[in-house]
């Protein structure tokens, strides 16, 4: 009670002659945060204007995606949970039409923020479509049928759009931000300052593994998985371990090369996350403890680059496992 007297937050009230008392009032802090409703009615959230129109904008095509969310809408969602955390990584597991990604750019345009996005989406050609490509003897797998799909058709091109400002055929995206927003009367043809990549997951050739010519298929996989910080690199050929230049990740390759992999770390205090492949989960947990606390380690399989069996979970005790990204 002294110290919130110290502070000046504390008021005598009225006095109660009838029970000899006097009223204490405390004064509170209004809060800094509070709970978002579950109900917006805001002009800029309107999907057809901001989500069905805009994409025909983006992508001149019309009915490309069917109900496209608000950018506007998507955006205010996200800053309820990340608008005061800059580097923050957002990941969209079901990527639609690339909303998500529009939506993050505009929060790092707005506080000069480094979010990460990714997006994640199966390439699902519309039944339609499917049916008129398939009598055209076009099927799953075919150039010219993959292109129809929501990934190569949307999802992408939007992202590639909206961060240039104009579409391939040269023309601008024309139109402004909407008007009682962060970027209201920024014109979508200034486009958005963001690096953007986009990769496509396939199944590794088996004759390419046993040459040790598949490193290069994962090591994107890799450095998202390390946090897709710095200029991704690319790596041919067999080696018996990589230290990436740009990035802070590591991939021991060979384990009874641990030693010579210990010590090459030792020049470089920027990296965190390393890979060490190898089947025995005891080896992994011993050459964990030396490598000590500083690191964040991840176990892949000596088939890894069959089937992909990416081990993510790192042991922090016994009985205790927690997930990482």
């Amino acid at each position: 009670m002294q110290k919130l007297v110290d502070a000046g937050r504390v008021i005598l009230g009225k006095y109660n002659a009838k029970r000899g008392t006097w009223t204490v009032n405390i004064w509170e802090r209004k809060p800094t945060e509070k709970k978002a409703k579950t109900l917006w009615w805001q002009k800029p959230h309107d999907a057809g204007t901001h989500g069905t129109t805009l994409l025909h904008k983006i992508l001149g095509v019309r009915n490309a995606f069917p109900f496209p969310k608000s950018i506007h809408a998507v955006r205010d969602t996200l800053a309820t949970v990340v608008g005061n955390r800059r580097d923050a990584l957002v990941l969209d597991f079901f990527a639609g039409s690339g909303t998500t990604y529009q939506a993050t750019a505009m929060l790092n345009a707005e506080d000069n923020g480094k979010r990460r996005c990714i997006l994640v989406s199966y390439n699902e050609v519309p039944d339609k479509a499917a049916k008129t490509l398939q009598k055209k003897g076009l099927h799953p797998g075919d150039p010219d049928f993959e292109m129809q799909g929501i990934c190569e058709a949307v999802t992408w091109p939007r992202c590639r759009n909206v961060t240039s400002g104009r579409r391939p055929d040269g023309k601008i995206i024309e139109g402004r931000y909407a008007k009682d927003t962060p970027l209201a009367g920024r014109p979508y043809d200034s486009g958005l300052e963001e690096n953007i990549e986009y990769f496509r997951l396939d199944f590794a050739d088996p004759s390419d593994v046993e040459r040790g010519d598949a490193f290069e298929g994962i090591f994107p996989v890799l450095w998202l998985m390390a946090g897709a910080i710095g200029a991704r690199e690319s790596r041919r050929g067999a080696t018996t371990w990589y230290i990436a230049k740009h990035s802070p990740f590591a991939v021991l390759i060979q384990e009874t090369k641990f030693r010579d992999f210990q010590k090459e770390l030792r020049e470089r205090r920027d990296v965190r996350t390393i890979f060490l492949v190898t089947d025995s989960d005891d080896n992994f947990d011993s050459m964990r403890r030396e490598l000590g606390q500083r690191y964040h380690c991840v176990q892949l399989y000596k088939s890894y680059l069959e089937n992909f069996r990416i081990n993510t979970v790192d042991r922090h005790a016994a009985g205790h496992d927690e997930e990482s990204e």
